[in-house]
């Protein structure tokens, strides 16, 4: 798995943020970004799901506007995956801080994995009610309220496109949410504006990283926000994303039932990031069968492993940390992902694994 760089991440990115805003910091933030946000007035950062390092690579030339603008090259938190990347930077904590793990995580409450963005049951699709299962027990202050509340002002917010916020028609198309962003960051003497949209991730999820699609959709992006930064000279601009993606293929854990009857539940987290709870005295047979069937392309570590080599960070464990992770993690080193009963959302690309395209982050800077 790649070692990914705890000093030099999106947690760290988002305690230059605090830094620049006189918030106390969770973590050390990064000297370079403090450096040239240290004299702007006015701070918008854009976060387009899924357009890492790789992908930029993979769709624009090294002279394009992004790539010649690159400052700086950070890594996702683990795993690299939107839940815990921009939970990270929204907190400016490290996963293991704020309890935001993966797409689904496990709640003895109702016994159930639960698709937190979403409040559905991660196996039947049921929806859980508007009550959010994640929230009630690891609610966390965003960085736009810490601004506000420490500079006893308001002058940060975020903004999230459609179809995160659903009611705001101001961001349900790209041009009208890029557009708003700039505006909203220019309105104030001195600002911050997160913004935040879900592609390309999306279109990648369904297409493949290579798309035609997806190729138009991150030229569209770079055509809008470097429009608008010329609009708006005064707005220092950083544009990141939370994670990259790889192609995958799906592995079925249904091919090995013997396995499969050593779990308690299914597993939850990622299809990248496996999370197992194993039945008692199980754990050895476990440990025998999965490295048996799925070692040479997932590294599995026990719950203690996973503690002792700080994998979701530095920091105190939140108190539902021990309950979220379970027995043991898989990570995937390769292009597989695990999936059970021929799970319907098949993807074809993913991202959440241990490969450095996973986790390779760079930060755009305009205006600065």
């Amino acid at each position: 798995m790649y070692n990914y760089d705890k000093t030099n991440c999106i947690t760290n990115l988002s305690n230059s943020i605090l830094r620049r805003f006189n918030v106390a910091l969770h973590h050390s933030s990064i000297k370079k970004i403090d450096e040239l946000l240290k004299n702007k007035k006015k701070v918008l950062v854009f976060l387009f799901d899924g357009m890492g390092d790789n992908i930029l690579k993979e769709h624009l030339k090294e002279d394009s506007f992004f790539r010649s603008h690159i400052i700086h090259q950070m890594d996702a938190t683990f795993p690299p995956t939107t839940v815990a990347s921009t939970n990270s930077f929204l907190s400016g904590l490290f996963p293991i801080e704020n309890a935001w793990f993966g797409w689904s995580q496990y709640f003895e409450k109702i016994d159930r994995n639960v698709a937190i963005f979403w409040n559905t049951d991660d196996d039947t699709d049921e929806y859980l009610g508007d009550k959010s299962f994640i929230h009630e027990v690891a609610s966390y202050k965003r960085i736009d309220e810490q601004i506000n509340e420490s500079n006893k002002k308001r002058i940060a917010k975020a903004i999230f496109g459609y179809p995160i916020d659903k009611k705001d028609k101001r961001v349900r198309f790209l041009n009208k949410f890029v557009g708003r962003a700039f505006a909203s960051a220019n309105s104030k003497e001195e600002s911050f504006v997160y913004a935040y949209w879900n592609c390309p991730d999306s279109k990648m999820h369904v297409n493949g990283i290579s798309s035609p699609k997806v190729h138009g959709n991150i030229k569209r992006i770079q055509k809008l926000v470097k429009s608008y930064s010329k609009k708006y000279k005064d707005v220092a601009t950083l544009v990141i994303a939370d994670h990259g993606l790889i192609d995958i293929e799906y592995l079925p854990l249904d091919n090995h039932p013997d396995l499969v009857d050593l779990l308690k539940r299914n597993p939850s987290f990622e299809s990248r990031t496996v999370n197992f709870f194993i039945k008692e005295n199980k754990h050895e047979e476990f440990v025998e069968l999965f490295n048996k069937y799925y070692g040479k392309y997932f590294e599995l570590y026990s719950k203690k492993e996973v503690f002792e080599k700080k994998l979701f960070g530095e920091g105190t464990p939140h108190k539902y940390a021990d309950i979220f992770i379970g027995d043991y993690i898989a990570v995937a080193i390769d292009k597989f992902a695990l999936t059970m009963h021929d799970h319907k959302d098949k993807l074809k690309a993913h991202h959440a694994g241990g490969t450095s395209n996973e986790f390779k982050i760079d930060i755009i800077g305009i205006n600065l």
